[in-house]
């Protein structure tokens, strides 16, 4: 009488001949191990602390043009790297003008645009200067609109004495852009003034090397 018992030959090829059994396991596995990649970079990915929704630049930004709603777009960021006065919506830009050169990805603030009604304050052909006084409570007193001149202290030449009178280098400068309540770490405090083009050169010359202040008129 013939064995019932499967044949080492039959369990070998038993072993090399996946059934459906084996292959709903293999399957069943992979499935599982899958699931636990995902979570793993899931959990991974996910970021920590506090978020902030920032608006940012689509592309590359160039002053005078209107700002319109394909030009923005929104973004979550670290809190701690958006700035104060940061921008979250684009109705809050729409309409609005750059102060300057914007590159995409960049994340605009409040004191990066013009509203139309601080753009009528300056007078065409006007250069747009970011400056920081010496005088910290001055920088808090500025509004946009107000009219000013600025002026340097400057260093003494060989002979002179140490209270050589200041130069005026810009007279009826028109505040663009007062300078935000409280700078980020990486942000000094600045305003932006729209004054000429011959006196904007002479007054970002002089901020390299003076301290400047202003002279409300």
């Amino acid at each position: 009488m013939e064995s019932l018992q499967p044949t080492g030959v039959e369990r070998m090829r038993a072993a090399l001949r996946p059934g459906w059994a084996r292959t709903l396991t293999a399957r069943r596995a992979a499935a599982a191990a899958l699931a636990v990649v995902a979570l793993i970079v899931a959990v991974t990915s996910r970021p920590s602390g506090p978020q902030a929704q920032v608006l940012v630049a689509a592309r590359e930004l160039g002053p005078g043009g209107k700002l319109v709603g394909e030009d923005l777009v929104v973004r979550t960021v670290p809190a701690d790297l958006a700035p104060q006065d940061a921008l979250t919506r684009p109705d809050e830009a729409v309409g609005r003008s750059v102060t300057g050169p914007v590159g995409a990805g960049e994340i605009l603030t409040g004191r990066r645009v013009l509203s139309d009604r601080t753009a009528g304050f300056i007078r065409p052909g006007s250069r747009l200067v970011p400056i920081a006084l010496q005088d910290a409570a001055t920088m808090d007193l500025l509004r946009p609109g107000d009219v000013v001149d600025v002026v340097a202290q400057r260093k003494p030449r060989a002979g002179e004495r140490d209270d050589a009178a200041p130069s005026v280098l810009a007279r009826s400068a028109t505040v663009a852009v007062a300078a935000a309540a409280q700078a980020s770490r990486q942000q000094a405090r600045t305003v932006m003034l729209a004054m000429s083009e011959t006196e904007a050169h002479a007054v970002a010359a002089a901020a390299l090397s003076s301290p400047l202040s202003v002279v409300f008129r």
